[in-house]
Order: C-alpha cells, then structure tokens, then sequence
C-alpha cells in the first residue's frame, strides 16, 4: 500500500471519467426486489390474474426458514487465523573466499559474483564483509523493520548464539534462517550443513536437527547451497517423527521452540536451491549466489537473464545499460517501478491459479517477507530450471517454469527495454507506461462475460488487485471487480481470498467521487458475507466514509446506492457496541430520520427505483443502531423514530411493514426489568434507583437506563403495534412476535399479571362450557346473542374484581394494566395463529412470559371438539386462531417523560369502569378489553393499523367520522358454494376457537401423558400432540434457547426466571427476526442486471422453487385449455346430463367446501376437521390428503385442531394453480403443491374477519374472490356486520365496507388518524344491525364493481365499489323467509340473481327493475328505516329487483344448497334429503338425482342433507357432497363444440381488425 491509494484523482483523464461513469451507471442498474404491481395504461388491473405469492417469504410452514440462504454452508476462511511477521533475520554465510571446496569442481569462466560482489576484487576479509552489508541491504529493501543478524564463516558456537539470539528478539514471530553455503561441502545424506572451526582448518557438520531446536517456531530457511534437497528431506523426516510422536502423546520429550505440536510444526518453511542430487549452476552470465540474487534482487536478474537470451543484446542493450534503469522500485509511474509492479501482479497472479487456496493463504498472504520471497521463488525456478536445476520447498509447489504469464512478463520486459536506449541518450525523452494491465483488465471483462461459477476462476483476479493501486485504471478496476463480486459469495469469498480487502479498506481514505458508487457496492458485497469486518472499518473510522456518502446531497447518488450505504452501516452495528457508539457519535440516527422523514409519506406504494428498498433499510438500520442499548432507542423514541416507523405500518409493501417493526422492536431493550422480583438484580422498587441509572454489578461502567424513563416508552411502542397481529402478511406478524418477545423480557411481572388474569378468564369460559354441554341438543344451550351490548355479563367489568387491593389502585396503574391486558391477548393470538411460523414464535413468547398454551377438551356443548356433524350452520365448529384488541385510542393531549413527538399516542384507552379491567368475572361481549371508551375519548385504531387489519373494537364509540371510498374490485367468482340454511335470525352462528386456557409453565422437565395441571384444561393436549412423534407437522418446536439473549444485566450468565423454569432447563431465547436475515440475503445475491434475472431463474427457482418463473409455453396450453373449455361452456344451449356419474369416497366427516382444479380432472374437497383431499373423479384416485392447518397427512392428521373449510378457490390459475382455504372462524390459508402427496407447503396465511379471543360463538365467516384485482372479500366474526377487502396482491386491507352505510365510529387525531379511502369498524358487532350477518358474498363477473352481500335477515345488499361507504340498494325478494342460497348473473346473464327459499321456491330478479309494485320483489322495511335514518349523509339508494319469474324448484321443501356455473346456463339446487336438480338459467328442468333410483352407485351411501355444491369454473361439471361422499355430473351440448369454434373464430377475426 503506498502513496497513490491517497491521491485524490484530480490527474484523471476527463473523458476516461465519462465513459466509465455510463458503464458504471450501465452496469450497476439494480433489480428492485419490490417489482411494481402490473397495471394496464387506464390504471385499471389487467384482464388476466396477476400471480401472487410467488415471493421468497412466502414460505408460512418452513421450520427450516432460518436455513434458507444462499451459499448456507459457505464458511469464509479468507482470513488468516493467526498472521505472523518475520521480525528476526540471521544471515549465516560459509565462503572461506579463496578456498574452493572439495566436493565442487569449477568450471572456467564460472559465475562468481555473490551479492553482486566479486570475491576477487578485494582482500578476502573485505569482500566477506562487502558481501555481508549487501545481502542485508537486500533482505532489508523487503522487510526493513526486522532485526538483522550476521555470522560470517561461523562456528558452531557461533550459529547457535545466532539462533538463540534470533529466537529471543522474535518471540512467537517467525525468524529466517539464511545460509549460504558455496565454500563448505554440500550437506550430508544425515541432514547436516557445514561450518567451520575456530581456526578454519575444518569444517564442522551442524545437524538440521540442532539447528532447528535453537530456531524453533515458526521459522523459515533459505538454503543456498548445492543438494538443498537433502536438508528438505531432513526436516521432512523430522515432521512425520514429531507428527507421529505427537499422536502417541509424546511430544513433550522434545524441546523445540514450537513445543512439538504438529501446528507448529507446519509453521517450518524452507526454500532449498536445488534438489538433492544437484549442484549449483556455474553460468558466467549468472551470478553464483543466482538463487539469492533471485530472492532478493529478482528484477535486476529478470531483465540481465532476458537480455541474454534475447535479440534485443545485438541492439546496444547491455548490462550496464540494464543496471542504469531510471526510477525507484517503490514508484510506479517510472520504468523501474513499472516493471516491479507488473512483476508483481504476474507472480501473484501464477501463484493464485497454481496453489491450493490454503498454501496460497499461507505462503502470499500472511507474511510480507515470506510473500516477497515466494513470489522471487518463481523466478528462481524459472531461471534455474533453464540451467539445469531445480529449486525445492518445504511445503512442496507445484511447477510453474512454463506457465502462460511469463510470455505477458517477457512482453512487459521488452516493452521497457526497447526505450532505454532513448532514456538514457535523451532527458527529455518521455516514458511510454506498459499496457500491461489494460490488456489484463480487458481479458477479465470477457471472462466476466462467458464465465460463471462452474467454469475456472478468472486467472486476472489478482492482477484486479494490482490495478487497485493505479489511479488511471483504478474506476475501471473497481467496476470490473464489482461486477465480479456480484456474481455470488462465492465470487467474494475469491476475491477476498486472493487479498481485496486491504486495498478496498484503504480505498476509503480517498476523496475522488467517481470511486464511491462502485465501491460502496463493493463493501456492501463483502460484509454480506463476512460480519466480521465491521471491526476493521470501525478501526479505520470507515464507518464515516458511508454516513458522509449516505448524508451526500449529490442528485448523482441513486437510492439504490444508498441502499447499500446503509446496509454497510447496519452491519457495522449488528451486534458491535463500539460500532453503534461511534454511528451514534456521527449522526448517524439524525440522518436516517431525515431520509426517512423525507421518503415515508403514508400508503405509498409507487415512488422512484429503489424507493422501497431503502425505506426497508433506513427502517432496519436504525433498528441495529438501537439494538439493545437502551441510552440509544431513548433518544431515538425523542428524537420522533417511534412516530416516523408506526407510521410506515401503514404501507401497501409487507417488507416496509416488517422493518418498521422490525425498527420498533429494536427500540424496546431486551433486558429483564430490574423490578421484576423473578429477577436477580431486582432492586426493590419499581423503576429500580430513584432517580437515577441502575448499575450493573457484572459490568463496570454499565448503567441502564432508569425504568421510570425507558419502561413508559416502551409501553407506548408495545400499545402503538397490538392491531399488527391483523397484518395479512405472515413476515410481519413474526416480527411483531419478536417485539413482544423483548418487550416482555423488560416487562416479565406486569405481563404475566396480565397473563393470570387472562387465564381465569379462560378457564371461566372454558368451565361454562362444560356446564352447557348437557343442555346443547336443545339448540340454545342458555346462550344470549352478543349481537346486543345490552346482553352482556357485568358489563362493566367492575364486579369480581383481581384483588383486595383493587379498589386503592390509581387511575395511572389501571391505564398500565388495561395496555398489559391487551399486550398479552396479543400474544395469546400470535400463538394461535393461521401460519405455522408465527404460532411457534407466539408460543416462544409465551414461554418467555412463563406461560404456555393448554387445550381442553370438552363433551358436547358449544365448544366440542369436532362439533355436531349436522350441516346447518347453527352447530358449533372449531377454528385455529384468535381474535384481535380493539384498536388503541389515540388522545391528543397526552404525554410522558418528555416524549413529545410519542404525545398523540395513549397506553391504554381504559378507565376502571371498561370491560377491559383486571375483573376476574368475564363476559365474552363486553369485557374484551377496549369494549367501551371513555368520557369523549376517540375510539379508533391508529395509523398504522387502518390498511392491513380489520377493526376489533368492542365499545361504542363516542366521536363519527366519515366513511372512505375504496378502490375497484372485480371478480370472476365462478361458482357459488352450497348454502346450508340458517337455524334463525335471532340466533348467532358457533364458529370460534378451540376452548384454551393458560397455565404457567411448570417445574417438571417434561409433561407427560400424566402430568397434572392446574389449568381446567389439565395438561397441555397441544404440545403433547405436536411435540411428540408428529412433530413435523406440528405449530411448535422445542422451546428452549441458549440463554438470555441480549440481557445485558446477565454478565453473561441466565439468570433464573423465579418459580417458572426447572433447573438446569435452559430459557427460551427471543426468536429470531426474519426480515433482516430476508433482507440481508439480497445483497448476497447478484443485484446487477442481467445476472439478476439469471439467477433467480437458475439458483433462486432452486432455493424456494415457488419463485421460479412460469414456463410460457405451458402457461399458454394451461389458458388454451381453459379457454376451450369456457367457449364450450359458454355455447351450451341445450344442455343434457350425462348418465355416468363419478362417486367419490369423501370419508366419515361431513364435506363442507367443494372446488374444482381449473385443468385438471381433479376434485378438491374439504371437510368439518379440517381434511383437504384432492381426487381425480375419472378414476376416483385420491392424490394427496392433508390437514389445513398444518399439512399433517390423514393419517397423522388426529393431532391437529379441527378447523371447518368453509370455502375452496384456485388461484394463480394459469402459472401453476395455488389452494385458497377459508375457514369459519376466519382463517385463511393458502397452500402450494398441494396435488403432490406429501410435498404440500403453505404458502401464507392470514385471519380474515376480527373475532373473539376466548371461545365463543360468533358468526361464520364466509368469503368470495376476485382474481382479476387479487382482492379476498370475507365478512363474519366479531364483526359480522362488515365486509373486509383484502388486498392479496400487496397483502393489505383494500377497505372496510360497513353493510347499513353507518358512518364508522372513528375519531380522527390531529393530522388525520384514518387514511382516506378506509372506513373502519369501531363499534360492538352486529349492535348497529340487529345482528345482522352475512351468508353469502356474491361478485359479478361482468361488472368489477358490483358486490351484492346475501344478509341473515334476507335481504341483499347491492355495493357500487366505487363508492362502498354505503350500500346503493337494498332488497328483500323473499320477505323475512330465510334464503337458502343465491346466485348472481348465472351464465353470464347481466343483472340477473337467482334466490332460492328453504321451503322450495325459486325466484329469478332483475336488479334492473323498478320499483315493481306487486312483483313480489319487496322492500324490507326494516331496511327502509335503517337507509332513511342516514340518508341526508349516504347516497344510498332503496328500490326493489323486478321478478319475472317464480318457479317451485321442491314441493317438498328442505332446499339446503344452490349453485350457479358462470358461464353455461345451469343452476344446481339440492335437499336436505340429497336430491340435486339441475336447471337452466331460465328455469327449466335438466334432470333430477335423487339416492334412491338415479344411479347404484348412490344406493350404499348414507342418505342425508346436501352438505357441499359447486361447478367447475369452466367445464359443464357439478359436484355435490353428501354425508360420506361426493358425486361429480357430467352435462354436455351435441352442438355447443360446434358453435364454441365458431364463436372463437369470430372473435380472432374481430381482434385481427
């Protein structure tokens, strides 16, 4: 490293500048992870199905997610363990000038220079010492700062005090041992060198084995003698004895320095002149000592060995000529330097490729003197080789005499020769440089081009190095090696290997802006795959290279570079204290805000390239500036971070979301509360010193932050997320597990306070339960409907009480526990959630809480475990998730501990008179926690939660604000499930979670089928099932971790959770966050254009093949396929039943969805527990059967909790089709392979409707799709009352649309609380409809904004989406009869719905008629009352369908079902007693199937009601379930084949013109 690492770059050529600023710009065009979403030019969305969740995070079921990274096994190994320097040299030299040895016979002439010293020219004692001064000089010019130490013609006395001496200076460094040999004897066979007496009348053998006892480890030998290759041999033999002594533990009889280890042993490196049977080479026009001459003065003997075997000597070049070159070795912009510098990079470079990377490492890389003289090496051999002699080392190297890069050196000698003549006759003659190293770069480029990581590394990459150091090539170097690093780890780890990494660290000392893209990305590429050089650029402050970089007001810097930027400075805090302290002590927080005040307006989903990617990271890097340094998240939470990133909660992009979180989580210390009396520091009070820091006895120095500062901010962090838990994303749901894993690391007593009374709660619920189970067959069961506030138990939840203490408690503590309260339902639902993923983060949560999950089994009642097998839907079904908290008030006027910029924010909206309070007297309806609000306060969820989360409050709300306006919806619903009739419309509907309770983890290691319980679940049924030999399938793994992680009162040691964990059990570690790992992956993998796109099709489709990208051509067939059969469809006129029909063994639970594979002849049904089955209906084949909730296979598939499928939808139809699961309780879950037996995966998973965390009953959740906008429309639960719209493709919630047009019970805050366009529920489910639910959710497939909710009550609520704050019409076509199912636009009839009534009759509507006076089309009046009362603020208009046609489809009644196809014009009713009629759309009669007499396939099934019906989406195909099977018809049209290619015909026709 030398001066032009520091030069600013102002002598650059100003056009070289340009162009390589466009290849720069050209190449260094990254791939936005977040690609924009597709949009026609109207804005409007594509006419086909955008494909979703085909993102790598989209993986809900992986336990291996932490495993999956690019290049998981690569392990860096680039930098040296242990580097040693030579700081201790002895130069032994045995001439005895004058006195030719016996054993050498000398030719005449014969080379005779030694150190460039002739020995004739001077006295002998002279010469000696001129030779002696030389070689030091010589070693001295590569390694000027060891100590040098000379024995001319020595005794044996002599070298040993040499040795010991040399020994002694160097310590544990390596000392060099240099002999030269050419006036005593050649060595022995016995491994011994000669010296001499004191009288120099004998010569002395000095065994190698004593020579190495006075040197120890580690040392190197030069030996230039003749038979070198006896000494090798010597020290050879020496090895393997000590190596084999060593294993037979015997090492310690010997007393090397290096104590005999074989380690040490290998830290022994000889170069030897010759073999052992060879002599010295005695050319004239070599000098004698040629091998030292090489080692130490190689360009000298380079340039006179090729001028002697080259023309140029008949051309005046002589060796006069050759020593007069003009310049310094050190200064490359001159000759002599030149050469020195292309020297080095060609011996480097033969080197690299020829070595093994160990030998590499260890030899170039960890000595400079030893690196100086390997490469010298080279040259000796080469020379040597060519006068008949071999040199030798210990450890061996491979020949490289004849490798290529000599010809490009020989090129590079002539190059400079052929000017010396004009050097040196004309001063001003100017020197032309060599283009050696453009020529060298050039062929990089073309490897760069053709070369991958299957074919052989670059040979150049080392000569890439030596540019580094060349200003003029120094950009394009750096371009080049960043477009090589980008290839893969693999590439990086190459480089780092060959040694980039001290000159890309160097590099930041400089100031020449053209550089700092380029080598921004560099950095970035090298500590995504080692960490560990955060702690060289802290050393080298090059931490401020990258803030300066970030903070530049340059318009020239992309976002994506600054991405990288700060991506570099997140790394230097991961993990490093001394990093984060210096970052903070620059402003590094400051500009981060800044940044992100300045790209983070809310809902933004479009903005300029890399706008996305770098809010992520500003996110996540002030996250790992905070990290657990709880001084730094303070003044973050002041200085407004926690604002700025609840604010990003609302973003459109999932990724964004989970930084923030990732951010807010990051900002909550993770250290146990010094209040806590579990813990051991426990300093008596509640915020530990009064007024002041609490000290840390393990560290010295260490001081927390007081609590009475950090625990209230931290509260208000954990208040703001609690909604998260409704993220439709399963990335940000595990995030926020991680957040309140550390938030109750802080918190531990108030939460588990929460938790106990949570947990009486429940084992309340759970108790009533078990008393109703006698009385549930009589259809009530003694329950009221909570559609009424009025209806619940003690309301305000004064009465029960948690303590007789209660009643002194402060308004100030019951806000504190009412915020823990809903803190820990928040993690009671992340524990039940839909994805696999995030339940075992939620169970690692409540582990850390000390509690766990117990699951009780009840007989009967509302809460059985499998519910009644009748159809209707008034029995009880299980689910497998938990509902969410009301949404946070926000008051303007509240502030703490000087956090103003936190001041709009409350804890908790509760007063001791809300449903919330700690009273262990629980009523479902009331007492959810944020069921009321108090005196004037706003009762409305927060920013962050309005777009992703439906609303949960629970309470009245006191203050209005007007209804939004969501964006379009279209569908292209292609079949209506079957529709079960409704027990009553007073009746709420039982669909809700699995009866829980909680109950502190226990002193026993393990809890066995035994194992007693407190809990009035008894022991833990869960983790018994899924802990067990199940657990592949299973929600949880084995909870446990390695301590304490990031407790920083621990000094390194666990401290015990008191009376929670058994001893010796380890705690449960916080889980680890997934978006940083995610996100960090990226930088791992090519980013650059066009290998961005190539790897995602090759290693990227290998790593999560659910990435890969669809194959076009197959693509193609599957819409061919489908178009056919949609034209066939379409031109059906008479349509006929087929008289085979397919039976299909559906297995002993009761079928309750029913779907199509759209291609395939595949039947996809779904039953009560849960069982997904997948059946080819030709051959009746069953391909795979899984359960929902977590792919367990059938016949595992008793372990897991029932969950009721109410709804089965394909989508991604045409790229390879996904599984959309609707549950009752709102669950929805998505799964991929799911035709391959047992390779299912879910792909994501979410809660669609917000329902009630303790068990109860609530209204099913039905749903409907529409794939053309990605949009999931679901309504149900504790909020029966509202349609959620469920944006898939961004993953958030579209809109909220009210069923009565009420204005939402929400408040804005100052700035606007809820975004425009979002209408959110804030008031008690049902309370403002008279427990109006829906049961059907019906999508036009002609009109994208027309959505038409079928409510309990009978009527039919249209929805203009364009306008959704209200319904635009309101019908009830059949009075107040209950609706047995509906049908909108049967095939494809605009305007038309069909109704059919329980007791058998079937109207056809026309929602284009008027008024219709008597057309039986009536007006609800009820209906009527409720539009006329907020008429004057809605649109909404009231009118009645005009029926024009009455049919009595069953004169027997009992209609359970009613279907439509989309397309062909058919209608499907069926029974209760199993007879399906299929009909035209105009009412006519195609066939009727009853069990008795249609087919003998029927006659041995079970005769019972239709539980399950629907059409395929494309083919004239029904399917309809019964009791114990499913029956698929076939219907056709002689004709409609025909008129389909006519009709396709036209149509291409039409489109040509």
């Amino acid at each position: 490293m030398d001066e032009g690492l520091g030069e600013d770059g102002a002598a650059v050529n100003d056009s070289l500048v340009s162009s390589l600023a466009d290849e720069l710009s050209r190449r260094l065009t990254n791939s936005d992870p977040v690609p924009p979403l597709p949009q026609t030019e109207d804005g409007e969305f594509p006419k086909t199905s955008p494909r979703i969740f085909c993102e790598e995070r989209h993986d809900a079921t992986s336990e291996d997610a932490d495993l999956r990274a690019v290049d998981h096994g690569l392990v860096s190994k680039w930098r040296q363990k242990e580097k040693l320097k030579t700081t201790s040299v002895a130069l032994v030299l045995c001439l005895n000038i004058g006195v030719d040895p016996p054993d050498v016979i000398k030719i005449s002439p014969c080379a005779r220079l030694e150190c460039w010293v002739d020995p004739l020219s001077a006295q002998p004692a002279k010469a000696l010492e001129h030779i002696g001064k030389n070689l030091q000089a010589q070693y001295e010019r590569w390694q000027q700062r060891a100590k040098y130490k000379m024995h001319l013609d020595p005794t044996v006395d002599d070298v040993k005090k040499l040795c010991l001496s040399s020994r002694r200076n160097a310590k544990n460094e390596r000392v060099l041992f240099h002999y030269n040999g050419h006036g005593v004897p050649r060595p022995t066979a016995n491994g011994e060198v000669w010296v001499f007496n004191s009288r120099y009348t004998q010569y002395i053998p000095l065994s190698i084995y004593e020579l190495q006892s006075w040197l120890g480890t580690p040392c190197i030998y030069v030996l230039d003698c003749s038979a070198a290759g006896l000494i090798i041999n010597a020290i050879r033999q020496l090895m393997d004895q000590r190596s084999n002594d060593a294993l037979r533990g015997m090492a310690g009889m010997y007393a090397g320095g290096g104590g005999g280890a074989p380690d040490h042993l290998k830290e022994i490196i000889v170069l030897g002149a010759c073999g052992s049977t060879e002599q010295l080479p005695q050319n004239p026009d070599l000098p004698a000592d040629v091998f030292t001459a090489c080692l130490t003065t190689p360009i000298k003997v380079a340039l006179r060995w090729f001028c002697s075997r080259s023309l140029m000597r008949h051309d005046g070049l002589t060796k006069d000529l050759i020593d007069r070159i003009p310049g310094k070795q050190t200064d490359r912009k001159t000759p002599l330097g030149e050469l020195n510098w292309i020297f080095t990079a060609i011996t480097d470079t033969i080197a690299w490729n020829v070595l093994p990377r160990p030998l590499f490492q260890k030899l170039f890389r960890s000595d400079l003197l030893v690196a100086s003289l390997f490469r010298n090496f080279l040259l000796a051999e080469r020379i040597m080789t060519a006068a008949g002699c071999t040199p030798v080392t210990y450890p061996r190297l491979p020949p490289t005499h004849q490798h290529p890069m000599w010809q490009a050196w020989d090129l590079a000698a002539e190059m400079c020769l052929v000017q010396l003549p004009t050097l040196s006759s004309n001063q001003h003659a100017e020197f032309t440089p060599s283009t050696f190293f453009a020529e060298q770069l050039t062929a990089f480029e073309l490897w760069l081009a053709h070369g991958s990581r299957d074919k052989k590394p670059p040979e150049q990459l080392p000569i890439v190095l030596q540019v580094l150091l060349s200003q003029v090539h120094r950009l394009r170097a750096l371009v080049l090696l960043g477009r090589f690093l980008d290839m893969g780890p693999w590439a990086v780890e190459l480089a780092l290997s060959v040694g980039i990494f001290p000159y890309v660290l160097k590099l930041l000392q400089t100031t020449s802006n053209d550089l700092r893209s380029t080598l921004v990305f560099i950095w970035a590429k090298v500590l995504a795959l080692d960490r560990s050089c955060q702690v060289d650029l802290v050393k080298d402050s090059g931490h401020q290279y990258f803030i300066r970089y970030m903070d530049s007001v340059d318009g020239l810097i992309d976002l994506y570079s600054r991405v990288q930027a700060v991506f570099v400075l997140s790394v230097i805090c991961d993990g490093h204290p001394k990093g984060q302290a210096l970052c903070a002590h620059n402003q590094l927080l400051g500009t981060l805000l800044r940044w992100l005040r300045s790209l983070a307006p809310v809902n933004i989903t479009y903005g300029p390239p890399g706008h996305p990617l770098l809010l992520r990271w500003l996110c996540l890097s002030i996250g790992k500036l905070c990290e657990d340094i709880p001084e730094f998240s303070l003044h973050a939470i002041r200085e407004g971070a926690a604002d700025i990133l609840v604010s990003l909660l609302t973003s459109p992009l999932p990724e964004i979301r989970a930084a923030a979180i990732f951010g807010l989580a990051c900002l909550i210390h993770s250290c146990p509360d010094p209040s806590d009396p579990s813990h051991p520091h426990h300093s008596g009070g509640p915020g530990g010193i009064p007024g002041g820091a609490n000290p840390v006895p393990e560290h010295a120095g260490l001081t927390l932050t007081p609590s009475e500062d950090r625990l209230p901010a931290e509260r208000l962090i954990a208040g703001a997320v609690t909604q998260v838990v409704y993220d439709p994303a399963v990335l940000v749901r595990a995030e926020l597990a991680v957040l309140f894993a550390r938030f109750v690391r802080g918190h531990g007593a108030a939460v588990r306070e929460a938790m106990a009374v949570q947990q009486r709660r429940l084992e309340e619920v759970v108790a009533q339960a078990r008393a109703a189970g006698a009385s549930a067959d009589d259809g009530s069961g003694g329950y009221r409907p909570r559609s009424s506030p009025g209806h619940g138990q003690d309301g305000s939840g004064a009465g029960g009480g948690t303590g007789p203490q209660e009643g002194a408690v402060t308004a100030a503590a019951q806000q504190h526990h009412g915020l823990y309260s809903r803190i820990a339902e928040a993690i009671t639902m992340l524990a039940l959630d839909p994805a696999p993923k995030v339940a075992r983060y939620g169970r690692d949560v409540l582990r850390i809480a000390q509690y766990e999950l117990s699951f009780a089994s009840t007989s009967g009642g509302h809460f059985a475990a499998n519910g009644s097998l009748s159809p209707r839907r008034g029995d009880s079904t299980v689910g497998s998730f938990a509902a969410k908290l009301k949404p946070r008030s926000w008051r303007s006027s509240f502030t703490i501990a000087g956090l103003p910029n936190l001041s709009r924010v409350s804890t908790d909206p509760h007063d001791p008179h809300h449903g919330g309070s700690a009273s262990s007297s629980y009523n479902p309806s009331t007492s959810v926690p944020g069921a009321t609000a108090v005196g004037g306060a706003s009762s409305g969820p927060p920013t962050a939660m309005m777009r992703r989360m439906p609303g949960a409050g629970t309470g009245t709300a006191t203050g209005t604000g007007g209804g939004g306006s969501g964006g379009a919806a279209a569908s292209t619903a292609t079949s209506t499930s079957a529709s079960p009739p409704s027990p009553g419309r007073d009746v709420p509907l039982a669909y809700s979670r699995h009866p829980y309770t909680l109950r502190i983890v226990t002193d026993q290691p393990s809890l066995g089928p035994g194992a007693s319980s407190s809990s009035v679940g008894g022991l833990s049924d869960y983790d018994q099932m899924h802990h067990g030999a199940h657990q592949t399938y299973g929600d949880t793994r084995a909870h446990g971790g390695s301590g304490l992680a990031g407790a920083m009162l621990s000094g390194g040691q666990d401290p015990p959770l008191a009376g929670a964990l058994p001893v010796g059990q380890a705690p449960v570690a916080v889980p680890k966050s997934l978006i940083y790992g995610l996100s960090c992956d990226y930088f791992s993998r090519p980013m650059l254009e066009p290998q961005s796109s190539a790897w995602r099709e090759s290693d990227g489709a290998k790593l999560c093949p659910w990435t890969a990208p669809v194959d076009p051509e197959r693509k193609t067939r599957r819409r061919a396929m489908m178009d056919v059969a949609a034209a066939i469809s379409k031109a059906i006129r008479t349509p006929k039943l087929r008289e085979q029909l397919h039976s299909i063994e559906s297995g002993p639970e009761p079928v309750s969805a029913l779907t199509f594979h759209p291609y395939h002849q595949v039947l996809v049904s779904a039953d009560v527990r849960g069982m997904l089955k997948a059946h080819t209906y030709p051959d009746n084949k069953l391909l795979n059967s899984f359960h929902v909730t977590n792919g367990a296979p059938q016949g595992e598939s008793r372990s897991s909790l029932p969950s009721r499928v109410v709804f089965l939808r394909h989508i991604n139809e045409a790229d390879g089709p996904l599984l959309m699961a609707g549950s009752a309780d709102g669950a929805v879950r998505v799964w991929r392979s799911y035709l391959n037996q047992g390779e299912q995966r879910m792909a994501t998973a979410l809660q669609a409707v917000s329902i009630h965390l303790v068990p109860t009953l609530s209204f099913p959740t039905v749903y409907n799709w529409s794939p053309s906008a990605c949009h999931l429309f679901a309504s149900g639960g504790k909020q029966p009352d509202y349609i959620y719209v469920w944006d898939l493709l961004r993953e958030h919630c579209h809109s909220v649309l009210p069923l009565t047009g009420t204005t939402i019970g929400t408040t804005s805050a100052p700035g606007g609380v809820v975004p425009a366009g979002v209408s959110w529920p804030a008031g008690t489910g049902g309370a403002a409809s008279g427990g109006t639910g829906v049961e059907q959710l019906l999508l036009s497939t002609l009109d994208p904004n027309l959505l038409v909710p079928v409510c309990t009550d009978g009527t039919l609520r249209i929805f203009d989406l364009r306008a959704p704050s209200a319904p635009r019409m309101v019908l009830q076509p059949l009075g107040r009869a209950a609706l047995a199912g509906s049908v909108l636009e049967p095939g494809g009839r605009q305007c038309m719905m069909v109704v059919a009534a329980e007791k058998g009759e079937m109207r056809w509507l026309d929602l284009r008629g008027g008024t219709g006076g008597g057309l039986g089309g009536t007006l609800a009046a009820s209906a009527t009352e409720e539009l006329a009362s907020h008429s004057a603020t809605t649109s909404t208009i009231v009118d009645a369908a005009h029926t024009y046609k009455t049919v009595q489809a069953h004169t027997k009644g009992g209609v359970c079902a009613l279907a439509g196809h989309t397309l062909a014009p058919l209608l499907a009713t069926g029974t209760t007693s199993q007879v399906v009629k299929i009909w035209t759309d105009d009412g006519d009669v195609v066939g009727t199937l009853r069990p008795g007499n249609s087919s003998n396939l029927l006659a041995p099934h079970k005769v019972g009601p239709i539980t399950a019906m629907a059409f395929h989406s494309y083919q004239p195909v029904l399917a309809a379930a019964g009791m114990d099977h499913c029956t698929v018809y076939e219907l056709y049209d002689p004709g409609a084949a025909d008129r389909a290619a006519v009709a396709v015909r036209a149509e291409r026709a039409t489109s040509v013109l």
